[in-house]
């Protein structure tokens, strides 16, 4: 369009050149042909002039979303380009006494709080968060006993366990607009275990309940055995502090514990070089709420 405008224009220039500079006309030949050139050139006031203009000057809409994007802090993110990140999180793993429940009896809930770096990378709505990250998961002495097990097998659990995470997040997106989005899917990795447990042999105290553990308090040693029940006896000798040993040592803590979630949250980008999430989700350890923050490289 913009090429038949210029036409035009140059058409008309062409017409009143010759007229200018041409001979006087003869008479009887008029001003026709110069009619004929304004009937054919639209009014400026015209609807098709307008069109004309208007079509001439729109901006393409698509190179100003990407003008934008590569320009200045414009949060939006381009189809096809992969995006860095790198910055830190924090996870409060939640472990509900329920979920204990499912293997022995006792317990109590325990809040585990990890931390750790973490590095994204980010390509059309999908991402990668990989992080390596600490979490200890201390318990205050708490009585506790597998389910198949007698009253007297009942013993007082100390935990000072740690781990170290090395995972993996997959999250796919939902946007809402170039700020904010709805993040989901989910997570892998594994965890490397240290740290002492302790187990202590258990008695009834005064109001001690054989059902539910609560009530009971530690033996001092296999002396303390109290009839009937036959509590701290010498099956295993859990006395004065005993840490149980690992599964390379023959004992039962772990050395390694897997991290299988699926997860969920919110991603607010409100500058391209800055990042932010709220996490949640539920997997083999249990309940956990998180937040990361990421800066753009």
């Amino acid at each position: 369009m913009r090429k038949v405008v210029s036409s035009l224009v140059v058409g008309t220039l062409s017409v009143c050149s010759s007229v200018a500079w041409a001979a006087d006309p003869e008479p009887g030949t008029d001003a026709a042909p110069t009619a004929a050139t304004e009937a054919t050139t639209p009014a400026a006031d015209s609807p098709d002039a307008k069109a004309d203009v208007a079509s001439a000057t729109a901006p393409d809409k698509d190179s100003a979303l990407v003008a934008d994007a590569e320009q200045g802090s414009s949060p939006v993110e381009l189809p096809g380009k992969t995006y860095l990140f790198v910055g830190a999180r924090y996870r409060a793993i939640i472990l509900p006494k329920f979920m204990m429940n499912l293997f022995g009896d006792g317990g109590k809930t325990v809040v585990a709080h990890g931390f750790g770096p973490e590095f994204s990378i980010r390509k059309n709505a999908f991402e990668y968060n990989l992080s390596v990250w600490y979490a200890g998961y201390g318990m205050s002495p708490t009585a506790f006993k597998a389910k198949d097990d007698p009253a007297r097998a009942w013993e007082i659990v100390e935990s000072r366990l740690k781990s170290v995470f090395i995972t993996a997040d997959f999250l796919w997106s939902q946007d809402f607009s170039p700020e904010f989005s709805l993040n989901y899917g989910m997570a892998g990795g594994f965890g490397i275990i240290f740290g002492d447990l302790y187990r202590t042999q258990a008695k009834p105290g005064a109001n001690g309940n054989p059902t539910t553990g609560e009530g009971f308090v530690a033996c001092t040693s296999d002396t303390d055995m109290q009839d009937p029940g036959d509590y701290c006896d010498t099956d295993n000798n859990h006395y004065n502090g005993y840490t149980e040993k690992s599964w390379t040592d023959g004992g039962s803590k772990p050395i390694l514990f897997p991290w299988l979630v699926l997860q969920t949250g919110l991603r607010y980008k409100p500058h391209k070089n800055f990042a932010a999430r709220f996490d949640a989700g539920f997997g083999t350890s249990g309940f956990f709420l998180g937040i990361g923050a990421d800066y753009g490289l």
